[in-house]
C-alpha cells in the first residue's frame, strides 16, 4: 500500500538505528527493502544514542560501527553511514537526512521504519519537516495490520515482510547470560564477538 507514488528519481534507503547488535533480522528486512522499492542502495546509519531510547546502547560506538560495516559487506547494495557516530553525540533523523540530501542529490530518500516506530513518529524531533524530506518505507514487526497514522499526509509505503521474530533485546540478554544465540548473527558478527571476547560466551 502506498499513501502518494513514489516519484522518477532514482532512491536511496537509509535505515537508522542502535544496531545493538546488527542481526539477521536487519539484514532480512534490508534485502527485502532493496527489492521491494526498487533501492539503488541502502545506507545503515548507527545511532550513537537514539533520542528515544532510555538505556545506553550494551555495545561501544566503534564496536556497533565495526559489526554494521560486517552487515553491510553481506550485500554490495548495503553502504555504512557513519555520519551520527562520528559525532558522538545524540543526533536527529531529520539533521542526519538533511546531510545525506547535500551529498546525494538527485536521490529521492526512502526512510526504512518499523510499525512500532511509525506509531511515535509524532515524538521525533521535527517530525513534520522530516516527513517533507522522505518517503516512508514502512516494515512489520508488530503486526500485519498498520497502526493508526501520527502525522497526516504522510508519504508511505508500507513493505510485504513476514513479521521476524528476532529482536536486539532478546540477543543482548542471551549474550549477557553468557550464550551466543544460535541463528541469530551473520557468522562474520558471531566471528567479532567471539574473537574480541567481548563475553564470557560459550555457543549455544
Amino acid at each position: 500500500m502506498s499513501t502518494q507514488p513514489l516519484s522518477p528519481l532514482p532512491r536511496l534507503g537509509f535505515f537508522g538505528g542502535s544496531f545493538d547488535p546488527p542481526h539477521l533480522g536487519h539484514l532480512a528486512i534490508c534485502q527485502l527493502a532493496l527489492e521491494q522499492a526498487n533501492l539503488e542502495f541502502l545506507l545503515v546509519c548507527p545511532a550513537y544514542h537514539a533520542p528515544l531510547r532510555d538505556q545506553a546502547p550494551l555495545f561501544s560506538s566503534d564496536e556497533r560501527m565495526e559489526m554494521a560495516r560486517l552487515l553491510c559487506q553481506e550485500d554490495e547494495r548495503l553502504r555504512l553511514c557513519s555520519l551520527e557516530l562520528d559525532q558522538k553525540k545524540t543526533c536527529f533523523t531529520h539533521d542526519t537526512i538533511s546531510e545525506i540530501g547535500k551529498t546525494h542529490p538527485g536521490y529521492e530518500i526512502l526512510l526504512l521504519l518499523g510499525d512500532d516506530q511509525l506509531k511515535r513518529l509524532d515524538q521525533w524531533q521535527s517530525a513534520p519537516q522530516l516527513a517533507r524530506m522522505v518517503h516512508f518505507l514502512v516494515f512489520a514487526r508488530e503486526s500485519s495490520s498498520l497502526p493508526p497514522l501520527p502525522l497526516p499526509n504522510l508519504r508511505m509505503t508500507c513493505m510485504n515482510n513476514p513479521l521476524i521474530n528476532l529482536s536486539s533485546t532478546s540477543i543482548r540478554t542471551s549474550l549477557m547470560a553468557g550464550k551466543l544465540p544460535k541463528d541469530s548473527l551473520p557468522q562474520s558478527i558471531e566471528r567479532y564477538i567471539l574473537d574480541q571476547n567481548l563475553f564470557p560466551l560459550s555457543p549455544h
